[in-house]
Formats: structure tokens, C-alpha cells, sequence
């Protein structure tokens, strides 16, 4: 409980450290691999995995949005994942720019979920960003949309069907 608590603080201490603007790269290390670790493999039981997850989420319509809602708006409470119950904190992110956030995201799906991505998967772009940035959701939105989401994934997965969100 203690390390969670030490990690929480280090990433809101982090979100608040404002950088230059970065690339994907940059924002994920100095920003997402504090919590998620450098290889983004996560950490067990507080804050989940982003390699081979988070390219499901891209298959479905409706996954684009909620990647980048939860990096704008964060996350708390407990989330299930991969089969794990994870139950850290992420802060808000949304004073990242439009374009900080696209490459990011672009660089997590592309370097740690590569094998997931739909076959005409494009880039996530400060357009997207800048859309999701108007919706303002709360986080009752949030877990509420994750858990569309991840069912539709599923669903999708159980009917041997590839879905193949590309925007």
C-alpha cells in the first residue's frame, strides 16, 4: 500500500512537471514509465499493463476515444486487466498538448502492440485528441465506457470476427 501510495505521488508529481514539447518517446518515458514501467509491462497489481493490451482496445469503434480520454482525464479505482485486478491511480494528462498525446499513444501502439493493431490502423492524430479534449468525461463516463469497450472486444474475439476499427 505504501509503494502504491509512493507511486501515485511520483506520477502526480510528474504530470505536473511541465516539459518542452516532447515526442511519443519522451512523454512515455518521463511521464507513463514511472507507473507503467520502461518495458510497459505495468506493475503487478497497481497499474496495469500497456504492451500487448491496449492494441485490443483500437480493433473497436469506440476504443480511439477512450485511450486518449483516459490519458486526458486519468483514471482511479479498481480496473481488471489481462485477467489481473489492478487498483493504482492515474492523473490527468490533458496538459499535454493535442499533438504530445497523439504521438504517445501512436508510440505505445506501435511499439509494445504492434501485433494487435487492426490491418489499416492510422495513427491516432491531434485531431482525435482535440475532439476527445471537447467531450469532457467524467470518470463515472469513463469506467463505464471501459467496460464497453473491453466487452467488445471480447465479443469480437469470441465471435472469431477481427474487428477492424481504424477510426
Amino acid at each position: 500500500m505504501r509503494l502504491a501510495a509512493l507511486l501515485a505521488i511520483a506520477a502526480i508529481v510528474t504530470s505536473l512537471i511541465g516539459n518542452a514539447r516532447a515526442g511519443g518517446a519522451e512523454v512515455f518515458g518521463s511521464r507513463c514509465a514511472i507507473c507503467h514501467q520502461p518495458d510497459a509491462r505495468g506493475l503487478p497489481g497497481i497499474y496495469p499493463p500497456l504492451a500487448d493490451s491496449i492494441g485490443a482496445d483500437v480493433r473497436v469503434k469506440q476504443g480511439r476515444a477512450y485511450l486518449i480520454e483516459i490519458v486526458l482525464n486519468g483514471m482511479s479505482g479498481p480496473i481488471e486487466a489481462k485477467g489481473t485486478t489492478y487498483n493504482g491511480l492515474m492523473p490527468p494528462f490533458g496538459s499535454l498538448s493535442d499533438d504530445e498525446i497523439a504521438e504517445t499513444l501512436n508510440y505505445l501502439l506501435n511499439k509494445y502492440n504492434l501485433g494487435m493493431l487492426p490491418k489499416k490502423f492510422a495513427p491516432i492524430t491531434a485531431a482525435d485528441v482535440r475532439q476527445a479534449r471537447a467531450a469532457r468525461r467524467s470518470p463515472t463516463d469513463l469506467a463505464r465506457e471501459r467496460k464497453t469497450v473491453q466487452q467488445s472486444v471480447v465479443d469480437g474475439n469470441v465471435k472469431g470476427v477481427a474487428n477492424e476499427a481504424v477510426r
